[in-house]
């Protein structure tokens, strides 16, 4: 680990801090440090198993905040991620913020603080940034990945009961609080991690708030797999979703909704292996889609009843 002190700042009384997950970044990490408003207090570089130089690319740059560079073996950016704040969770007070913004410079810090000011207006828990929602999506992000953006946002909504408008941005901004009530949470090591700290502020009841955010594509490659992605995160999808919504019937609010939707859902289920069997004529098959979207409108009516905020 290394570690540079600086003068402290902060941010409307607060210690404003940000994780920076980094991989082979050298040509764009000093950028996107020198992009972060003075208001930062505290800079996490965690370097996932880098070989080009980035972690001294950082300890060569000057700003007015505290650096300090961990170092990861390669297991993903997720891990990444859940690293930084994992050591951030017993250096920071109450009151503080975290941040979360890659390295590659594909996040505009010019939308930092808009989120933080967005966050304490809205009293959320948590605010992502949502690039979708942002005037200059056309101009800026290719056809491809909005769409692919939006499928996925659906499958994250089904997964995690709360609608979700850019599923795989990962600009965040939380408070001190959920760090310490999902320190125990699994970590989703890979790209999917957004996806998967959605689902799981959901489980927690935690409070999201959305804001738009310039998306922004330089010539960086992505390093996304698409098939394993999909078929990885799609896993996880149907695992999450089965594992909240169990443990909400139980414990969480809104539980009759809950329990029909439940019925329903399972009823979705039957029509589908009736058909199969043979016991059921195939114009049975319509009951599955039918049931399963009033099980999903059902289960976000019983999340809208309790902390939902999206």
């Amino acid at each position: 680990m290394w570690s540079r002190r600086s003068q402290r700042s902060m941010w409307e009384g607060r210690r404003l801090a940000v994780v920076m997950p980094a991989r082979n970044e050298a040509p764009h990490i000093d950028g996107a440090l020198r992009s972060l408003p003075a208001e930062v207090d505290v800079v996490v570089v965690v370097d996932d198993g880098s070989i080009d130089g980035t972690t001294e690319a950082v300890k060569s740059t000057e700003r007015p905040f505290d650096v300090t560079v961990l170092q990861r073996g390669g297991q993903g950016v997720g891990a990444a991620v859940a690293m930084g704040l994992d050591h951030l969770a017993g250096v920071l007070d109450v009151d503080d913020l975290v941040a979360v913004m890659d390295g590659d410079g594909q996040m505009d810090a010019d939308d930092l603080l808009p989120l933080c000011r967005q966050l304490v207006a809205e009293q959320a828990d948590v605010i992502k940034g949502d690039r979708l929602a942002h005037h200059d999506v056309r101009g800026a992000m290719p056809v491809l990945r909005r769409l692919a953006n939006r499928g996925l946002a659906l499958l994250t909504t089904l997964a995690s009961g709360r609608r979700v408008g850019d599923a795989q941005c990962g600009f965040i901004v939380m408070r001190h609080e959920v760090l310490l009530r999902t320190k125990d949470d699994p970590v989703w090591s890979g790209y999917g991690y957004v996806n998967h700290r959605f689902i799981r502020w959901s489980r927690h009841g935690l409070r999201v708030a959305t804001h738009p955010v310039r998306p922004v594509y330089g010539e960086e490659t992505s390093g996304i797999r698409p098939l394993r992605f999909l078929f990885s995160v799609g896993a996880m999808f149907v695992r999450e979703h089965h594992g909240r919504a169990f443990s909400s019937l139980v414990s969480g609010p809104g539980r009759v909704p809950l329990s029909v939707a439940l019925a329903t859902y399972l009823a979705g289920w039957a029509s589908l292996v009736g058909v199969v069997g043979g016991v059921l004529p195939l114009p049975a098959l319509v009951a599955l889609p039918i049931a399963w979207l009033l099980a999903h409108a059902l289960d976000r009516t019983a999340h809208a009843g309790g902390r939902a905020r999206i």
